[in-house]
């Protein structure tokens, strides 16, 4: 039996293997009928050979393995001639009695298989080990390998007189954007990628049986439409084989496939958390997702806190199913009892799976309100003491006592008064643990009230209209929509920046006497423009750009202070005279060139030359004396002079060009280092946070922003962002052309359907 249990064994390894089913059309079913003829013709052999053993074989083999010689079981059924011999006779018995004492030591034996002599090469123990190797890898799919490899696959495309057609295709999760892809038939296209939670969707037409959808052995009964139709659908969260069937020997369609698993998010801090004018705080991240990004927040903790208390925040995302997000966010905790003290910050990002991904953990310490009112500033100090130390409530309960016994503090407020009252009796009498935080939320507001007067700037308002409004855009809103969230949001900004104004007063009497350079301040005229023309690319269908510039609205607005003004004319001077200084020497560069292109080489510009140094020497000296920072530039530049008039001097321009070049790049340096300092100190006069290290703020020398490939060609005129004039309105200019003649073929009836049905996409979100 050999040769047909090595034909049997060679099949099953190649089953469990699963080879069989990865063999093209026909293939499969080729090397299935090998195997059978040689199977046949193996068992064909058996046949031949096989004999039922004799007598004489049966006591042949008992005699060779009891290890009997003369063979007594041949004795013992001899007979003896005939003879009357009496010693003949004799003879015979004693024979016949040995041979019986022989005979009763009988044994079986060991039986002997003779594989040794059919299988020379030890085969059997290659396809024991095939064998086990293949059990461990097919696992649990061994049944399912078994039944494909002896069911082969038959494809009926292409087959004259089958009246039989397959309509199979695999409809991606919607959250992944991704389109239905339809399957061939004919198994071409290799392996199929398919993301995990497809649903795979099969129409047949034609047959009276079932088919059934098969994924890895496990088939799925097609419901029946109508006679001949069948319908069937099966999700997809693991396997490696599709296929559609019909009974056991027909199959409609196979495809190998591969499920891609949707990835968890990842997020990270783009920088650690800022600290906006206003208090603020400011947190920008990054977050990525195979599949796009669905919700991003940030945890807030205090470390070593028993409690494992935590603080939520939603984080707004610039757009719906982002892969690559990039947001920002603007958040006043000033009101939270952890203001002022050390927390840490971790960030969380979610894919539409409900997958999460975490960030860094930093430490960050949470802005707090600077109050100066000297009642308040103490109710704050109490109210972080009872953070700190929740069991101490007699001190601080003391402490509130004592201040509202002093309301010629607090200009006899009553309102102040019975809070600052309730908050001491409510620590003394309510023990319940939950009284703290009632209590402290009451203390916040009794100082806010103390310090504002009653009237308070409503900043958290301001950042809800506005990412209302972001988030609006991102989501396709009607223009409806948009445009009372922009008069909203428009409305807010104005009664922000009067109140704004009306404490720079209050604070700082002298702020309306004090004169100021219109280039250098921020007027609502200056929001205003930046919000109608936010307006007007919404309104063009440019809502990615208007996104932009209001987030560039809310980064003014958040960096905007009351701080008292400073005098900038003395830096706007200096800039003006270093551009000067620029100039010159760009002019006698000029002429040293167009001198030395010229056989003869005056010596007059070497005098120019001088005179130029010597200025510049002045501008060091009066700009060190004015208490600025002397750009180191500036030194280069003077030795880079000095070396062009001694050249000029000896009467070769050839020679100053170099050095003369090179005072240019130093003095242009230096220029850029001065409308930093400059721009700081403007900066720090608004109590906004500079931004000369910011790639996406870099300016000209004269203060403006220049335009990066970021900004989409924005440029800065007097402290605000806006598009280049030029670029801007032919941009505008040529979106409303093509928005109108959109408009107008789509009332011409004489067009084909097929450009009206294309003409209405484009304009339905117009």
């Amino acid at each position: 039996m050999w040769p047909a249990t090595f034909v049997v064994g060679a099949f099953v390894v190649l089953a469990l293997f699963d080879i069989p089913a990865y063999l093209p059309d026909g293939a499969a079913m080729a090397l299935l009928a090998v195997f059978v003829a040689a199977l046949v013709a193996a068992l064909a052999g058996v046949v031949r050979e096989l004999r039922p053993p004799s007598r004489d074989d049966a006591r042949r083999r008992l005699e060779t393995a009891s290890a009997l010689a003369h063979r007594p079981l041949a004795a013992l059924e001899d007979t003896l001639a005939s003879t009357d011999d009496p010693a003949t006779v004799a003879l015979w018995r004693e024979h016949q009695s040995r041979m019986a004492a022989a005979a009763r030591s009988l044994r079986i034996g060991v039986p002997r298989a003779g594989l040794v002599g059919r299988d020379p090469y030890a085969l059997r123990v290659a396809l024991g080990l095939l064998l086990l190797l293949g059990a461990i890898d097919a696992g649990r799919d061994a049944p399912a390998r078994l039944a494909r490899a002896l069911t082969p696959e038959i494809s009926l495309a292409g087959v004259a007189g089958v009246p039989v057609a397959l309509d199979i295709w695999i409809s991606p999760p919607q959250y992944t954007g991704l389109p239905p892809q339809f399957l061939s038939t004919s198994g071409a296209g290799g392996t199929v990628a398919v993301p995990v939670g497809s649903t795979v969707l099969a129409r047949v037409h034609g047959g009276d049986s079932r088919p059934a959808l098969v994924l890895d052995g496990h088939a799925t009964k097609m419901s029946k439409i109508d006679n001949g139709d069948y319908k069937g659908e099966i999700a997809i969260k693991a396997g490696n084989r599709l296929a559609v069937e019909r009974g056991w020997w027909t199959t409609l369609g196979s495809w190998p496939i591969r499920v891609v698993p949707d990835l968890p998010p990842t997020i990270a801090f783009v920088e650690p958390p800022q600290r906006t004018a206003q208090s603020a705080v400011h947190l920008e991240y990054e977050a990525k997702d195979d599949y796009g990004v669905e919700k991003v927040t940030a945890t807030i903790r205090r470390p070593g806190d028993p409690s494992g208390q935590a603080v939520t925040l939603d984080l707004p995302l610039p757009d719906q199913h982002l892969k690559d997000a990039h947001g920002a966010s603007f958040t006043d905790l000033t009101a939270s009892p952890w203001a002022g003290l050390p927390v840490q910050i971790q960030l969380q990002a979610a894919d539409a799976l409900g997958q999460t991904g975490k960030s860094e953990i930093l430490e960050f310490v949470l802005p707090e309100r600077v109050f100066h009112q000297p009642v308040a500033r103490a109710i704050i100090d109490e109210r972080k003491e009872l953070t700190t130390h929740p069991d101490d409530r007699e001190p601080v309960a003391d402490a509130l006592e004592d201040l509202s016994s002093r309301p010629g503090l607090y200009d006899d407020d009553i309102v102040a008064f019975l809070g600052m009252r309730t908050a001491a009796d409510r620590l003394l009498i309510d023990r319940d643990a939950d009284t703290i935080a009632t209590v402290q939320q009451l203390m916040w507001d009794t100082a806010v009230r103390i310090e504002d007067g009653g009237g308070r700037l409503n900043r958290e308002a301001l950042r809800e209209s506005m990412q209302a409004l972001q988030n609006a855009l991102a989501q396709n809103a009607p223009q409806s929509e948009i445009d009372r969230l922009m008069q909203q949001l428009q409305q807010q900004i104005q009664q922000y920046l009067q109140a704004l104004a009306q404490r720079t007063l209050e604070q700082n009497p002298q702020a309306a006497q004090m004169p100021t350079n219109p280039s250098q301040s921020l007027t609502s005229n200056d929001l205003q423009r930046l919000l109608d023309r936010a307006r007007t690319l919404a309104q063009t269908g440019d809502r990615a750009q208007a996104r932009d510039l209001l987030a560039q609205l809310q980064d003014l607005l958040e960096n905007l202070s009351s701080a008292r003004p400073m005098q900038m004319q003395g830096a706007t001077n200096a800039l003006d005279a270093m551009h000067q200084l620029m100039r010159r020497q760009e002019q006698l560069l000029d002429q040293s060139f167009r001198q030395s292109q010229m056989s003869n080489s005056a010596h007059g510009n070497a005098a120019a030359q001088d005179a130029l140094r010597h200025d510049l020497g002045d501008f060091m000296r009066k700009l060190g004396q004015s208490g600025a920072t002397v750009p180191a530039p500036l030194t280069n530049a003077d030795r880079a002079m000095g070396a062009a008039a001694d050249a000029l001097r000896r009467g070769n321009a050839g020679q100053a060009v170099a050095p003369q070049s090179e005072a240019v790049d130093a003095l242009q340096q230096a220029e850029q280092a001065l409308a930093r300092q400059m721009q700081s100190q403007r900066m720090g006069a608004l109590g906004t946070q500079g931004d000369s290290d910011n790639p996406q703020m870099r300016r000209d020398p004269f203060g403006r922003l220049l335009p990066t490939h970021e900004s989409n060609g924005t440029v800065d005129d007097g402290g605000i962002m806006r598009m280049g004039k030029a670029q801007n309105d032919y941009a505008v200019e040529k979106a409303k052309q093509i928005l109108d003649e959109l408009r107008r073929r789509a009332g011409e009836p004489d067009r084909p359907a097929i450009e009206h049905d294309y003409i209405d996409r484009l304009l339905k979100e117009f």
